[in-house]
């Protein structure tokens, strides 16, 4: 975008320059009055220089006109959080996949990538991220580790080098503060970190799932003023009294926003600190329902006032980010990031336009996004990884029967629940209880030669003679696996090696992957390519019959160690409300 001076902008917003694009004859949303308003709206280098009834004076032979009567125009969509890897696109891939949905703004947290490859992968993607013709802001992983001390990553970021990161005007805030123990105890580590974000004037993120009282308003006092963690409408409400920005998320796993908005009475409680996040949205949700514009269609079904609804999703993120004189509503000198619907119950897109350019039109990209050529590194990420042993994988007693510790799945849900069951012992070695559906699960460090695996009890895949095994495993993203045989469990293992990475479902029959060569996390391959994969590996997951519906987002998140209350990772099962490393086995 070739922004305008002072000078100019004054010139192009009284009709002395002249406009580049005129949209002509269709409502505003007017997000800043709650109004739907019939107005024209010029554009000019990038700007929008006025909105109402625009005169003779704006035209010239080269203004682009664009009929929208009987359309609705609107403020470009902004994502307020998101992990891309979790579409298994890279960042060209997936601006491809959500541009024709409206969204001209993601705010993303690459933690999935820089916890494998570190400031290498940091520097890839902020330089991708140049060349898109819409807005990425890219924020700075605080936690890589997510929980130092019980997982092994591909990297750690320290606070020394937080503190120079920080400082890159590519840079635009500290991503979720993840570790909140850290926090709320004041570890020096954290705490710095903290301070470096601070000292630059950038935005630090939350993650606070379940804090409440003295924790919460201690999380929130270091200067952390965001959360899309909430699951309830009490928590909700706590974290909204206490001035928390709500990033209500609607995932391909975890979908909050239903469960709370369902409950908020919006009559009496103000709307302006609600936002709407994504967090993680798999690559056919992105393909089939959409990015933001499907949350907002959710939104509408719940009765949700259109506006408003556009109102968490324009800008109150917008202000949230601090950059409500740039973006998030259609007013003179904001960046003219626009799009346009046919009304807004049915909300069809056809026309988005981001940074003054016309980049969707009619149903097809205006704009070339050519393949990137990224280097080596990115395709050799499991160099480390080593086939472990029978003896290696499998836990053993001298009991008949042992008392072990399981992880509770539940579904669309990040918080498990910690279960103990009895299971049996065979020849000395604790074997899966299929019919009750506790099945052995194991996190596999892929980063360095140090031989790490986890291990523990599963409930809630409900997989019958099958195992399924990923590379994508938050946050550190070792390989994580289950299964009832330990044959399958092996093969599965194998596979995702032999591939530099992915997702495989193992049978007795058949072998089905969906191979993810970008750092284990992503696909190289074109949007249309991974749906296929990934609906081929959906037909052979649909065919176990499994209990949930998410069986490989609910493994990835169960190797995440600081959301409650059960997880494993390479350094065995934590207990994440005590933050604590314990066995599997429960001694009796």
């Amino acid at each position: 975008m070739v922004d305008l001076d002072t000078h100019e902008i004054i010139k192009a917003a009284s009709g002395k320059i002249k406009a580049d694009i005129i949209l002509r004859g269709g409502d505003v949303v007017n997000v800043y009055t709650r109004e739907l308003i019939k107005a024209d709206v010029v554009i000019t280098k990038g700007r929008i220089v006025y909105v109402g009834l625009a005169s003779l004076d704006f035209e010239n032979t080269e203004t682009v006109f664009i009929d929208v009567a009987g359309s609705v125009i609107c403020p470009g969509l902004i994502e307020s959080h998101m992990h891309i890897e979790s579409s298994m696109l890279t960042l060209t891939e997936f601006a491809k996949a959500i541009i024709p949905h409206g969204t001209t703004t993601v705010v993303i947290d690459p933690h999935e990538l820089v916890n494998i490859t570190g400031t290498k992968g940091l520097d890839l993607l902020i330089s991708e991220a140049s060349e898109s013709p819409i807005n990425f802001l890219i924020e700075l992983p605080s936690c890589v580790p997510s929980l130092p001390g019980f997982e092994t990553s591909g990297a750690v970021l320290t606070s020394e080098e937080i503190s120079k990161l920080i400082k890159q005007k590519e840079i635009f805030a500290l991503a979720e503060m993840m570790n909140y123990p850290g926090v709320i105890n004041g570890f020096e580590d954290v705490i710095n970190k903290i301070n470096s974000a601070k000292k630059e004037g950038k935005l630090i993120e939350g993650h606070a799932p379940l804090l409440s009282g003295k924790e919460l308003q201690a999380y929130i006092a270091a200067g952390i003023y965001s959360d899309h963690e909430a699951t309830s409408v009490d928590e909700a409400l706590e974290k909204l009294r206490l001035g928390m920005k709500l990033q209500l998320r609607e995932g391909s796993f975890a979908k909050d926003l239903e469960n709370i908005l369902s409950k908020l009475d919006l009559k009496k409680i103000d709307s302006r600190n609600l936002l709407i996040a994504s967090d993680d949205r798999n690559p056919i949700d992105l393909f089939e329902k959409g990015h933001l514009d499907y949350s907002y269609k959710k939104m509408i079904d719940l009765g949700i006032n259109p506006i408003e609804a556009l109102q968490m999703m324009t800008i109150n993120t917008a202000t949230h980010l601090g950059l409500q004189n740039q973006i998030g509503g259609i007013a003179p000198g904001k960046k003219a990031d626009i799009i346009v619907v046919n009304n807004l119950h049915d909300f069809g897109i056809s026309l988005v336009i981001s940074n003054g350019k016309i980049i969707f039109q009619n149903g097809e990209l205006m704009v070339p996004l050519d393949k990137v050529e990224y280097p080596s590194f990115i395709f050799n990420t499991l160099a480390n990884l080593e086939i472990p042993s029978y003896d290696d994988l499998i836990l053993k007693s001298d009991k008949n029967e042992v008392l072990v510790r399981v992880i509770g799945l539940q579904e669309n849900s990040l918080i498990t629940e910690k279960i103990q069951y009895r299971v049996e012992v065979k020849d000395g070695i604790l074997i899966p209880d299929i019919e009750n559906d506790v099945l052995p699960v194991f996190v596999i460090n892929r980063h360095t030669k140090e031989k790490k695996i986890g291990k523990g009890f599963v409930k809630g895949l409900g997989l019958k003679n099958a195992a399924i095994a990923s590379t994508v495993a938050h946050d550190s993203h070792q390989l994580i696996c289950a299964g009832t045989d330990y044959k399958l469990i092996f093969t599965a293992i194998k596979k995702l090696k032999e591939s530099q990475g992915g997702q495989v479902v193992v049978t007795p029959e058949k072998t089905t992957l969906l191979q993810l060569d970008f750092a284990g996390i992503m696909s190289s391959r074109s949007l249309k390519e991974v749906v296929n994969e990934y609906k081929i590996l959906n037909e052979a997951l649909e065919e176990l019959k499994p209990s949930i519906s998410e069986p490989f987002m609910a493994l990835a998140f169960i190797a995440l160690p600081v959301i409650p209350h059960l997880k494993i990772t390479d350094h065995g099962l934590i207990d994440v409300d005590e933050m604590k490393i314990i066995k599997p086995i429960i001694d009796e």
